[in-house]
């Protein structure tokens, strides 16, 4: 891909899609966030609520999972095989607390540019069960799609 050039949605289905970039699909999340009557997500263009769900996951695929990779071409970090809960059952697919950790991030992704190379990076914060902290680093962390 050409620096600039906007990058589609690639939604991962749990099949391990290659190129993948989002855990959720534009029509998930329009749902998702008319139910709760989210006025702010329906009215961003589809371009910035593509962006928003893509960063969201690209968020998401900063920790480490248990398990590895179901394919070793996936875009994203699940589906994974091996992987198992805190009372070891498997997990197959998308667990449904990253789907909905990529919700709650998601809407914060509308009004923040685009990450650059000045002051703090995020690097974690707690959202549910997934956490991101701050860096002083100037420095983007590398993303998995930073080829």
């Amino acid at each position: 891909m050409i620096r600039g050039e906007r990058m589609g949605l690639i939604v991962e289905t749990g099949e391990g899609i290659e190129g993948a970039n989002s855990y959720l699909s534009l029509s998930q999340a329009d749902a998702h966030f008319a139910a709760l009557g989210n006025e702010e997500w329906a009215a961003a263009s589809d371009g910035l609520r593509e962006q928003a769900l893509i960063r969201a996951s690209q968020q998401a695929d900063f920790y480490d999972y248990p398990g590895t990779v179901l394919k070793i071409v996936q875009g994203l970090k699940w589906p994974r095989s091996g992987a198992v809960d805190d009372e070891g059952r498997q997990l197959r697919g998308l667990p449904f607390a990253l789907k909905a950790a990529v919700l709650e991030l998601a809407p914060g992704f509308l009004q923040i540019p685009a990450p650059t190379t000045d002051g703090p990076q995020i690097v974690r914060e707690k959202v549910g069960m997934l956490e991101l902290v701050y860096s002083d680093r100037k420095a983007t962390p590398a993303l998995p799609h930073d080829y």
